[in-house]
């Protein structure tokens, strides 16, 4: 019993000496009240601005001084403010924090605030602050079309935007081109949320190979954050090569559409005639030269632009005619000439002037041009005198062209020596395809010391009328002058005959001679 007394009087006797711990409420309460993010929606490489409001609650015991705020960001410190002041119970203070990212995406920052109570102690507490980084505006792509030595190169510069919000005052230009820029600056006043814009730049490079080529976009974001992206790209230089080539090729009506069916001239560029085509049951179908394609292919290195096509023969200039443009390197384009002025086959000489880069060129082709054209001659031409003293000219119109001849007319030409007399003083013939023929009569009355008989022969081909003369030869023989009746010379003749040949018959019966024929 005394050992359990003396037990607990030692216990009590430890109980009473040792000091007592009381865990209670912190003097201090530093809470953040309140953080605000700059631009709500931050771009990539733009300035971001985290306010935070730090309070010393109103239930704390003592004042507080912030000794330091810092933000923080998944790879370290990003910003911090050092002694931002002394915080009386429900006092506040505002302090902003910046930073800036590089890469699009969704982070978690921390805001860890520090500082010392009135006792001395260390306070400190943290609050996270999520942000969403989008990608910079605007997004810009880089395209350079045939760049070469001595041409204008264009830069094509492609602008989109992606995000949330509109950037304005896009200014786009050069920062290091490859040569002499001719248009160096373009502004675009707003690009708006997921707009994309194209704009287009030049410069003309002075040397070949590989050439660096820098382009800056400076633009206001919508929080009026000015910025800048830079794009580079390494561009090939093609070397200065002047290629054109030019070829002139028929256009042949097609009947199933009334368009144009194109066919190969190279049978006129040797020589060897017109170009020919099968048509439906075996049918040869010879297109019309009139009308002629030029196309003028660039196979140099530089685009071809004011392209004039002037094509020409010896006695004639056929009009000119202008190539839409630019031609680029590897293309083609056309011009269609009207040859309906050259009537005969000749050399056509065709000339096409242009602009090859920033500099002037010229080449030229000449082909054999054979013109489907109508030639009306007069053939197999008889003539007779009838009683009356009028001739009639019998013969053919002879198409010996190659195209259709219509309206054709036949007239005697009145002269001198000779008058068109009723009842064909002109001959309506018509229509006469090429190579084809067709007759007509005339009559006249022509003076015996005549030598020629002057007919007119008129026409059209393809619109073009044609008017010709040809000077018949007049011969009439006095045989052919009594072919359709007797003259009074050969009358007399033969009342002579009718009293001579029954008196001859007497004298020989008297004299014998006739019992001769007799026996």
């Amino acid at each position: 019993m005394q050992r359990v007394l003396l037990t607990l009087l030692v216990l009590l006797s430890v109980l009473s000496t040792t000091p007592t711990v009381a865990v209670g409420v912190p003097d201090v309460r530093l809470t953040v009240s309140a953080v605000t993010v700059e631009p709500e929606t931050p771009l990539v490489g733009e300035t971001i601005t985290v306010t935070a409001t730090v309070q010393n609650s109103v239930g704390s015991a003592s004042a507080v001084d912030v000794d330091r705020i810092v933000l923080r960001g998944p790879d370290g410190r990003l910003d911090e403010a050092e002694n931002v002041g002394s915080l009386s119970t429900g006092d506040s203070v505002t302090v902003p924090l910046t930073a800036r990212f590089d890469e699009p995406g969704v982070r978690t920052l921390e805001l860890r605030i520090s500082g010392t109570d009135a006792n001395r102690d260390t306070v400190s507490i943290s609050h996270p602050v999520p942000v969403a980084v989008e990608r910079a505006a605007p997004q810009a792509t880089l395209d350079v079309f045939d760049p070469a030595v001595d041409a204008e190169s264009r830069v094509q510069v492609t602008l989109a935007n992606p995000a949330a919000t509109p950037v304005r005052n896009l200014v786009v230009g050069f920062d290091r081109p490859f040569g002499e820029s001719v248009e160096d600056r373009r502004v675009v006043p707003l690009l708006d949320a997921g707009e994309t814009v194209t704009v287009n730049l030049t410069t003309i490079p002075a040397t070949s190979g590989e050439q660096e080529l820098a382009v800056r976009v400076d633009y206001t974001s919508e929080s009026g954050t000015e910025a800048t992206t830079r794009l580079t790209r390494t561009v090939t230089v093609e070397p200065y090569v002047d290629d054109v080539g030019v070829e002139v090729r028929p256009v042949r009506p097609t009947e199933d559409d009334g368009g144009t069916d194109v066919g190969d001239l190279q049978g006129l560029l040797t020589g060897g005639g017109a170009v020919t085509d099968a048509g439906e049951a075996g049918e040869t179908v010879e297109p019309d030269p009139t009308f002629v394609e030029v196309v003028v292919t660039n196979f140099g290195t530089v685009a071809l632009d004011d392209v004039v096509v002037a094509p020409s023969t010896a006695n004639v200039s056929l009009p000119r005619q202008a190539v839409s443009g630019p031609i680029l390197p590897g293309e083609s384009a056309t011009a269609l000439g009207d040859h309906r002025e050259v009537r005969q086959t000749e050399a056509v000489r065709v000339v096409v002037d242009y602009e090859a880069g920033v500099r002037e060129s010229r080449t030229e082709t000449t082909y054999a041009y054979r013109p489907l054209v109508g030639d009306v001659r007069i053939t197999d031409v008889e003539m007779t005198r009838t009683d009356d003293g009028r001739v009639t000219l019998s013969g053919n119109a002879a198409n010996v062209g190659r195209a259709e001849a219509t309206g054709l007319v036949v007239a005697v030409l009145p002269s001198e020596l000779v008058e068109p007399t009723y009842p064909q003083r002109d001959y309506f013939v018509g229509t006469v395809g090429g190579s084809d023929f067709a007759p007509f009569d005339l009559t006249a009355e022509v003076n015996e010391s005549a030598t020629t008989v002057p007919v007119r022969v008129t026409y059209q081909v393809d619109g073009v009328r044609y008017d010709h003369v040809y000077d018949l030869p007049y011969d009439v023989s006095e045989r052919e002058r009594t072919r359709t009746g007797l003259s009074i010379p050969a009358l007399g003749t033969g009342i002579a005959l009718l009293v001579g040949v029954p008196a001859l018959l007497v004298l020989a019966h008297r004299s014998g001679r006739f019992d001769r024929f007799r026996r």
